[in-house]
């Protein structure tokens, strides 16, 4: 009885020590009171994220809802570049901004998704897709642009592999070219997504965050330390790129607080009408971009 008794303590004391020495991020008002941007999207922790369905509300409205709040912040009628980091690797980010770019070409709008990650590439494994020829290529001069844009399957995706050059890393000289594609994409395209490397500890995502309108800063649930996201945030602010929002990704359902709300929402849409049709999306997209709030002005370079 001693034993079980002691133990019991033990292990509460345990679980007190983890919690008081977590410093990580748990929800979306700690987020937002800590890195003073607002929180544009809640992901849910997938049971099979290999299994996703685009064709599933419950697993593509995270990603819809993500849309719309960028939708309200950013210029209307206004192309915008926008990359998606993380702190460190492993946290998601490749998955949602893939998952978005489907979401935004869903609802009717001219998307294009760029793999910026040319140490790792993995939007050519999540999307079925040729890796090269891609940036790395186009950026070496050895290809054009309209040699490396390949059409997904959807309306109004279209995407561009890394590149076939295995371990390339961006540099200072890549950086005026790269600016010059990303202006040419937005005379075509709504909005140009780009998947990146982790920007702490790889050059490549600060020089390529440089050259964009805007980022989103994409943070797992109870990952990594505060420290160490707040060190991403200044990284972006070093290169001048005005960072949009936090995305708070793979969220367990049973984590409380807010999640509930969340979780249930996503399930509601998702067993009340099962399939959606892409006309519908485009519809319910074009109502939620009327008579928009605030924008962020992506152009402000004062940090």
């Amino acid at each position: 009885m001693l034993a079980l008794t002691l133990g019991l303590i033990l292990g509460v004391g345990v679980a007190v020590s983890i919690e008081y020495f977590d410093t990580s991020f748990r929800n979306v008002a700690d987020i937002e009171s800590q890195l003073g941007v607002p929180v544009v999207g809640v992901i849910p922790q997938f049971a099979d994220a290999s299994a996703f369905d685009p064709d599933d509300l419950a697993a593509t409205e995270p990603f819809r809802v993500l849309h719309t709040s960028l939708n309200l912040l950013l210029p209307q009628k206004e192309s915008t570049a926008i990359v998606i980091v993380s702190a460190g690797p492993g946290e998601g980010k490749s998955t949602t901004v893939n998952r978005l770019a489907g979401a935004i070409a869903s609802s009717g709008h001219k998307v294009i998704l760029i793999d910026g990650d040319m140490r790792r590439p993995t939007q050519h494994r999540l999307g079925n897709w040729k890796r090269s020829p891609g940036l790395s290529e186009y950026l070496h001069g050895k290809a054009s642009l309209q040699e490396i844009v390949q059409t997904a399957a959807g309306d109004g995706l279209n995407v561009i592999g890394s590149g076939s050059h295995s371990g390339f890393s961006f540099s200072l000289r890549h950086a005026e070219r790269m600016r010059e594609l990303v202006a040419e994409l937005k005379t075509t395209y709504d909005r140009v997504l780009f998947d990146s490397p982790p920007i702490i500890g790889v050059s490549d995502a600060s020089i390529l965050a440089s050259c964009m309108d805007g980022a989103l800063l994409l943070i797992q649930h109870r990952r990594n330390p505060r420290a160490m996201t707040s060190r991403a945030q200044h990284i972006l602010a070093s290169a001048q790129t005005p960072l949009i929002g936090a995305i708070l990704n793979q969220v367990p359902p049973d984590s409380g607080e807010d999640y509930g709300y969340y979780a249930h929402n996503y399930t509601y849409y998702g067993s009340g009408e099962g399939k959606r049709s892409k006309k519908s999306s485009s519809r319910d997209a074009a109502t939620t971009e009327k008579n928009p709030p605030e924008h962020i002005d992506l152009h402000e370079t004062d940090k």
